[in-house]
């Protein structure tokens, strides 16, 4: 079996230097951590933002979703359900966007993502399930259909009847989403449910659905804000700024999470 995670610093000694973080104030007993995912999966875009905006340096690498490598043998011995994606610091391994998030938050720097307050946080997990059953699944088709299905095979016939039912799944969730947003963000403070929905959005707006968006004026507000939110730990970072874009997609390139100064 090949050790998926050889790669970058995980090639060196565990103790060697230059396996912990480095940039910023990164805390000496803080690895670099490793990813492996994809750059046209919701869940890795999730952990990506996360991790920049709790000051967290990740080396990433692709599980190609295009040749079902989640379904080989050397992935399922990393997540034997096949989830991803993995997230390695040191001889930790953990699988799933909610397992990996929860752990880089608790590695992290600054404050905590989800917010204190008991009914802010309410509103924000009842829209992170909005999120995950009424909008992912959608975005997740639109992917399979015109980019992940192309990609591993030229001559992939897009099912024109479930590329137009997600369009209209998304039409109700994104209605709510648009009337939800009265503030800068969705529950009135930076929160998860913020890297959620921007993990969906992008990924709309970088396949060519963008009018989505566009035709919702608080959606599109949000988003442009989002575009432009520095690192909630302060650093001088854009998490934003690492998402892949359509060719980054195509050709199976996922951002290193690099943090600088504050």
């Amino acid at each position: 079996m090949s050790d998926l995670f050889h790669f970058g610093s995980a090639a060196k000694s565990l103790d060697a230097d230059d396996r912990y973080g480095s940039d910023g104030e990164m805390k000496k007993t803080q690895y670099i951590m490793q990813l492996l995912g994809f750059p046209g999966h919701p869940d890795t875009l999730k952990v990506m933002l996360t991790a920049a905006e709790k000051g967290i340096e990740i080396e990433s690498a692709v599980v190609d979703m295009s040749t079902k490598q989640q379904d080989s043998a050397d992935y399922r011995k990393i997540s034997p359900l096949g989830i991803m994606p993995a997230l390695k610091e040191a001889d930790y391994i953990v699988v799933g966007e909610n397992g990996t998030s929860v752990f880089v938050e608790g590695r992290g720097l600054g404050r905590f993502l989800a917010p204190r307050n008991a009914a802010v946080l309410a509103d924000q997990n009842y829209w992170m399930d909005i999120g995950r059953t009424e909008v992912q699944p959608h975005v997740e088709t639109l992917m399979q259909e015109l980019v992940i299905g192309p990609m591993g095979d030229a001559s992939y016939a897009a099912d024109n009847a479930a590329v137009e039912a997600a369009r209209a799944g998304l039409a109700t969730p994104l209605d709510a989403l648009d009337a939800k947003i009265a503030s800068e963000y969705i529950v009135g403070e930076f929160s998860y449910v913020d890297i959620h929905f921007t993990a969906y959005l992008h990924l709309l707006s970088v396949i060519g659905e963008a009018d989505m968006l566009n035709s919702r004026p608080n959606v599109k507000g949000w988003f442009e804000k989002i575009k432009t939110h520095k690192s909630y730990s302060g650093q001088d970072i854009i998490a934003y700024d690492l998402l892949p874009s359509l060719e980054d997609i195509k050709s199976n390139t996922l951002a290193d999470v690099e943090c600088g100064e504050f």
